[in-house]
């Protein structure tokens, strides 16, 4: 008798051919616009390759480094951001081809689709790992946090005595992790280096790039006095 397979519980299979949603990004409107390409693509209504006006191509072996662990990933991941899509299209991953692909808006914000990149990339590192697509989701961005917001990185931009976070500290902290600023603070939050109530009243905070040119201060030791002088009191130039 055949051995009975896993229950898919993936959104969307083609398991005819192998092609499958792997992770999506976003809320139902996403997902489902997500859904309409990969689709399309699928049934050949448009080609991702060779790249051009359709999207911006690249490798993702450098991420792949990065996030640092030996992941069962598919062969030859591959970046697709894509033009010309709409704006309330996130992002997912994909095998597409027995290859590895992830797909995000070029048109997104830097940080924001930075971060969507390595979420969707270790993805595919872990799929076959949970089958289930909110674990698979959380063990992901688990594994980011750690390759991108180190603790001690992390903890030299907070204290748990600081009030009130400028929004052009915000913008240099997102800018210097590559990543949102509430992304940041989840992060600092999971750790423990801010409270509920810090977690709260800074993700208030719009991050707005500083009209001046600044170079982010980080000190050695993780003091952040040093920053606190530097960064508080160039604001009250601005």
């Amino acid at each position: 008798m055949a051995k009975k397979q896993p229950k898919n519980q993936l959104l969307l299979d083609f398991s005819v051919r192998g092609n499958r949603i792997v992770l999506h990004l976003g809320q139902v409107e996403s997902q489902r616009l997500a859904d309409s390409l990969f689709e399309g693509l699928v049934n050949g209504d448009w080609m991702i390759e060779p790249a051009g006006a359709v999207a911006d191509i690249s490798y993702a072996q450098d991420i792949v480094h990065q996030i640092g662990h030996k992941l069962p990933y598919p062969e030859g991941i591959k970046i697709a951001q894509l033009h010309h899509v709409d704006p309330n299209f996130k992002g997912f991953s994909a095998i597409y081809r027995q290859k590895g692909w992830v797909f995000v808006n070029a048109a997104s914000e830097i940080n924001e689709r930075n971060y969507h990149i390595h979420l969707l990339t270790v993805s595919l590192g872990l799929h076959t790992l949970y089958t289930n697509t909110t674990s698979l989701a959380a063990r992901s961005e688990r594994l980011i946090f750690e390759a991108l917001l180190p603790f001690e990185e992390v903890e030299s931009f907070f204290r748990n005595d600081i009030s009130k976070i400028p929004d052009f500290l915000a913008s240099d902290i997102a800018n210097f992790f590559k990543v949102p600023f509430p992304m940041v603070l989840k992060r600092a939050l999971t750790l423990k280096i801010i409270t509920d109530a810090q977690y709260r009243t800074f993700m208030t905070v719009i991050p707005v790039a500083s009209s001046k040119p600044r170079e982010l201060f980080v000190s050695p030791d993780g003091n952040i006095d040093d920053l606190e002088a530097q960064l508080f009191s160039q604001g009250m130039e601005d």
